[in-house]
């Protein structure tokens, strides 16, 4: 019988450990490479929400109805301003609180929280009454429209609750009063006028609210804002209260969560003893 020598007993024995030591570091290799992904990961940016994708959007078409927006012209600003995010009207690309709609009815600058650069927030500004295109202490015309008891008149932006300061706003126009909220804002805009004055007393509006008792629940009151960029704003108030009460009636001043119009003038005619207050809600065109 053909006999194998010890050496080549070694030798076979070597070659079989070889190969199963290749076996197993080949199977190993095959595992890491192809069950193991060791490639760089690429950050894909969303795809963007296109015009055309924008103007399919049933929501969208029936949201910009509701505020009066173009929305063909939205879809152009959301692309021209790089807006991404899934919830084009109701995000805030920025994030100084001002959604991407308002921005745009304001004309202010999406991504940047401070369009006019006077260190003061975009939604600031506007929530203050001021104009956020425009530097400074700046703030847009208002003109108070209520179609029923022919008034068109300029609200006066008044800067003091001094008695003698607010008559000479009055010559002018309507009077903000300070520190109320500022038209289409969350809380109370409270706007003032004459119903009479003296015969010689100054002034085109000293009889701009004669009619004022006039008004009922239910009827409408239109304020418009114009900014300095030309943006033009437009508010509707629907009226859900009148009375008559004292000057210093705490009712008059109340603030509120939702955006309220307050409309003040003395009565009866001819005197200042009362006010005659209506108070409206903001509701949409």
């Amino acid at each position: 019988m053909f006999k194998i020598s010890d050496k080549t007993k070694f030798q076979l024995k070597k070659v079989a450990v070889l190969s199963i030591l290749f076996l197993a570091l080949f199977s190993l290799g095959f595992y890491v490479v192809n069950l193991l992904d060791f490639r760089p990961v690429v950050k894909t940016s969303p795809k963007p929400v296109t015009v055309v994708d924008l103007q399919k959007d049933e929501n969208l078409i029936s949201r910009t109805n509701i505020d009066g927006i173009n929305l063909a012209e939205f879809a152009a600003w959301t692309k021209a301003n790089n807006i991404i995010s899934k919830d084009v009207y109701d995000s805030d690309a920025d994030g100084d609180g001002l959604l991407n709609y308002r921005e745009y009815i304001h004309g202010t600058n999406p991504n940047n929280i401070d369009t006019d650069g006077d260190k003061f927030s975009d939604k600031q500004e506007i929530v203050n009454g001021y104009d956020p295109d425009a530097p400074g202490d700046a703030k847009p015309l208002v003109f108070v429209k209520i179609e029923k008891i022919a008034v068109d008149a300029p609200m006066i932006w008044s800067q003091s609750e001094d008695a003698k300061k607010a008559l000479k706003d009055l010559e002018s126009g309507l009077s903000h009063f300070p520190k109320s909220a500022a038209p289409g804002e969350k809380g109370n805009a409270i706007i003032s006028g004459h119903s009479s004055n003296y015969v010689w007393a100054k002034g085109d509006f000293n009889y701009i609210f004669k009619n004022l008792n006039d008004l009922v629940v239910g009827d409408i009151v239109n304020i418009k804002t114009i900014q300095q960029n030309g943006k033009i704003i437009f508010y509707k108030y629907k009226i859900n209260e009148k009375f008559v009460t004292a000057p210093d009636d705490e009712k008059i001043f109340a603030n509120t969560d939702v955006p309220v119009l307050t409309l003040s003038t003395c009565w009866p005619l001819g005197t200042n003893f009362k006010r005659l207050i209506v108070k409206a809600e903001l509701v949409k065109p």
